[in-house]
Order: structure tokens, then sequence, then C-alpha cells
């Protein structure tokens, strides 16, 4: 049953998929740019620009506050660096996209 997951091609299917969920995920809750190093909140699974939402922790827990996920909806209310990790596949995918993009205006 799992023969067909042997050919280690997963990571090509994830990267089409996010291309292909439109340019929405490439832009930070926070800064509303396209994101340039996108890291990914393990607990909630949304992605941010890394340097805002490190900031955006930093100054919450100065002020002893607790860091919520800035994506509207999100139920995930104590945000630690901890819980940030770098998402390379949507970084690949953001560089091809952008790549394609150059392609096409030039």
């Amino acid at each position: 049953m799992h023969a067909d997951r042997e050919n280690d091609g997963t990571e090509g299917i994830d990267e089409d998929m996010i291309v292909t969920q439109s340019q929405t995920n490439f832009i930070c809750p926070i800064t509303q740019l396209e994101m340039k190093k996108p890291v990914k909140n393990k607990v909630c699974g949304h992605t941010y620009e890394e340097e805002a939402i490190v900031r955006m922790i930093e100054s919450k827990h100065k002020r002893k506050k607790k860091a919520c996920c800035p994506k509207i909806g999100c139920s995930h209310t104590d945000m630690k660096m901890s819980d940030l990790i770098p998402d390379e596949a949507l970084r690949r995918a953001i560089e091809s996209h952008n790549k394609k993009k150059k392609r096409h205006s030039e």
C-alpha cells in the first residue's frame, strides 16, 4: 500500500501544492508583504516573515504579555520563539514563483 511513497518525490508535490494555493500563502499576516524568510508556527501551522514575528513576540514578552498568532481567526494565544521553524518548502516555492514572474516580465 505504501509502495508509491517510496520514490522520494514528496517535496516536489508539496511545492506545487503551495504554488497552486495561490500567492495568498506568500503574504505575511503581520507585514502584508510577500515573505522572504518564512517561518512556520509548529503549533498552529501558520507562516510569517521571520523578522516580523520575532519582533512581535519579543515586544509582547518584554511587557510580560502573551503573544497571539496574528493570523485572523487563529486561537493560538501563547506563542513562543521555540514554536517557530524555518519553512524551507515555502521559501523555495516563493523563490521559484518569483523567478517565473521575472521571466514573464522581461
